[in-house]
């Protein structure tokens, strides 16, 4: 299909003669399956680095959990952590491209969602498809709007709303195509009603040959995912981060809405009893912490998945078809992400205390790290592999010890990491999970926090964060609490591209502070330097860059080239 550069132009569909033209992708059922597919690559692709490789730590780097690319002069992190943040001509069309940078790249958005539509709107040509397999596909084109959507609202605030791919004829019209941003009330509104919609005609399973597609808990998973974002303090209050005027109502909801956590909250529910009741999910859990997280994360169509990126491209080397997160790329990824100290003490102890790692300055002995590493809950252990150690998550397998991470870039921070490899042996490829129940656990935690059922809190919360096989949290103090379910979120869902934007929509008071901005703590090793292969002598904490932050990065810019065709409010402070 023809790829276009503007807003304008992505929805309007092919000519006469293009090639493949709706008639020709549609006129059999193998065809459009190929559309549905290439429709579901696009969509679902959003945040992730898709061009044929994975960084684990694209948005865990802007949170200052990890570094790597901050470590290469104008990669997308160095700028964006400390060259001042995305710029309107910095939102590239994905990311790391060469023509700019960003975490998102706004206009693909509308390419992608371009797809879904044509396939929603031609799906009734395919000839001998069943009424009922035609409106089920007609729902998922929707949700994968909806996901798409989300995500944007999310990052961006309001966008302009598109319900169709433009016909021809639009292109004598084109002053009609240019659509303004929605109220940000107006945009939650439509997304859960696009949900609800597809929620009602999906299955609640697929078979095993159409794994990867859109359930019915799917669907509510994206319902639920953007109320809570929109209950949490950057949306929702009548106070913007920044003013910003007569188009407050594009950044926040106008007003605090306390119900907008009991919408939260069903919603959570929702997703909770349809997975585990038709859906046949559920949390995994048999007693042992480290292959129940493991598993979970990383085990290929686990039943903690609701929905995951399962797309395969062809091996380079002549091997068969492999997925594109894929673990040589991850490996090359891997021995360049480090983990940051701000992070590193989220992490419990395996008996639920907490750790003591040195203070700026302060060195210990390398035995002392080696036995501190080891003490640490089920989590880390199958997040990272720490220096000179085998990979807990791969026992006795030689290409699991950090030998094989040791190469290049960065050889400082907590460790390198592993996760979504549990046990994965020689497997060359994993399923980027992009909804798992365990998120709607903690969504639900939050929102019971946040409507003064502490007790209810505690008993969603203590699921996921027994299961990590740490004693149950008790407190129930709403602020304390809060914290400690926000510290479960950083843990249980580190490289699963919610920190970043979790930091963001609770405004937490030290994003500024050694999180996303300010002095970025790594450990350091033989006198501050880096680690060796071998032979290491002690270790300290020492600041490794600062981070940039300004409150306009509560929310992403658009690329100037929108601004300036003059339908697009650019968000404020850029």
């Amino acid at each position: 299909m023809l790829s276009f550069t503007s807003c304008q132009k992505d929805f309007l569909q092919l000519p006469p003669g293009g090639s493949p033209t709706a008639d020709t992708a549609f006129n059999s059922a193998t065809n459009a399956y190929n559309a549905i597919a290439s429709a579901y690559f696009a969509c679902l692709r959003q945040g992730l680095n898709w061009n044929g490789y994975y960084a684990p730590s694209t948005d865990d780097q802007l949170a200052g959990s990890q570094a790597f690319w901050v470590q290469i002069p104008g990669s997308v992190a160095a700028v964006a952590i400390m060259g001042g943040g995305f710029t309107p001509n910095s939102n590239s069309q994905d990311m790391g491209s060469s023509g700019g940078y960003g975490n998102d790249g706004y206009t693909d958005n509308f390419q992608c969602i371009r797809k879904a539509y044509l396939v929603k709107e031609n799906i009734d040509k395919v000839p001998g498809m069943a009424e009922t397999d035609k409106a089920i596909v007609k729902a998922e084109m929707q949700a994968l709007v909806a996901y798409r959507y989300t995500q944007m609202f999310i990052m961006y605030g309001s966008v302009p709303i598109i319900s169709q791919s433009f016909p021809l004829s639009a292109l004598n019209d084109l002053a009609s195509l240019a659509i303004p941003r929605a109220p940000l009330k107006g945009m939650l509104d439509t997304i859960v009603a696009w949900c609800d919609q597809s929620a009602a005609a999906l299955p609640s399973k697929w078979p095993d040959n159409s794994l990867g597609r859109i359930t019915k808990s799917a669907a509510l998973a994206i319902k639920a995912k953007v109320l809570m974002y929109a209950a949490r303090p950057l949306f929702n209050t009548g106070t913007p981060y920044m003013d910003f005027g007569s188009n407050n109502n594009l950044i926040c909801l106008g007003s605090y809405d306390p119900d907008l956590w009991n919408k939260a909250l069903a919603a959570s529910e929702a997703v909770i009893t349809e997975a585990e009741g038709p859906g046949g999910l559920g949390i995994i859990n048999t007693g042992h912490p480290l292959a129940d997280y493991g598993t979970a994360t990383s085990t290929p169509s686990n039943k903690e998945v609701i929905l995951a990126f399962k797309q395969q491209v062809p091996s380079s080397g002549g091997q068969g078809p492999y997925n594109i997160f894929n673990v040589v790329n991850y490996h090359y990824q891997a021995n360049g992400s480090v983990l940051s100290t701000s992070m590193l003490e989220n992490y419990y102890k395996a008996d639920g205390t907490e750790q003591t790692w040195p203070g700026i300055g302060e060195t210990a002995p390398f035995s002392e790290y080696l036995t501190k590493f080891k003490e640490m809950e089920a989590r880390l252990q199958a997040d990272f592999n720490g220096w000179e150690m085998q990979a807990a998550n791969n026992p006795g397998d030689p290409f699991w010890h950090m030998t094989e991470h040791f190469k290049d870039v960065n050889h400082f921070g907590a460790g390198q990491p592993t996760k979504f490899y549990y046990m994965a042996g020689r497997r060359e490829w994993f399923d980027f999970p992009l909804f798992r129940l365990a998120a709607y656990y903690l969504s639900a935690a939050e929102a019971y926090n946040e409507t003064g059922k502490p007790a209810e809190a505690l008993r969603r919360l203590n699921v996921v964060h027994e299961r990590a096989g740490l004693p149950p949290v008790t407190e129930t103090d709403q602020a304390k609490l809060r914290k400690i379910i926000q510290r479960e979120w950083a843990i249980e869902f580190i490289q699963e591209k919610y920190r970043f934007n979790d930091l963001k929509h609770w405004k937490d008071p030290n994003i500024d502070n050694g999180i996303i901005g300010g002095p970025i703590r790594f450990l350091a090793f033989n006198n501050g330097g880096d680690a060796l292969p071998s032979g290491n002598v002690n270790y300290t904490n020492a600041v490794r860059y600062n981070g940039f932050w300004h409150p306009r990065q509560f929310l992403n810019p658009f690329p100037q080239g929108e601004v300036n065709k003059g339908y697009l409010v650019q968000n404020p402070g850029y």
